[in-house]
């Protein structure tokens, strides 16, 4: 995951740690683990936090996975997760 660049997301937008919490449902603190890397956002997650920001597939898949996931789109994405039972 490329903390670098979710926490200049955040600055550059000027959002807090708690507005992100809220984003995804979590405390200040879980959230700012979450965003140094300590603990793993869940696939749910990335999805609101993309949204929240407006990434792209491209971008979300460079942020969250390393560009891990394979070329597709949003809709891709969330059929692969729903087959999988993960959210």
């Amino acid at each position: 995951m490329d903390t670098a660049r979710l926490r200049e997301l955040r600055a550059g937008r000027r959002v807090s740690l708690g507005t992100l919490g809220k984003v995804i449902g979590k405390s200040v603190v879980s959230y700012g683990k979450k965003e140094r890397g300590e603990v793993p956002f869940k696939p749910s997650e990335v999805l609101a936090l993309s949204e929240f920001y407006g990434l792209t597939y491209d971008e979300m898949n460079a942020i969250f996975y390393d560009n891990g996931l394979p070329i597709g789109n949003f809709e891709d994405l969330n059929r692969i997760l729903t087959s999988l039972g993960i959210s």
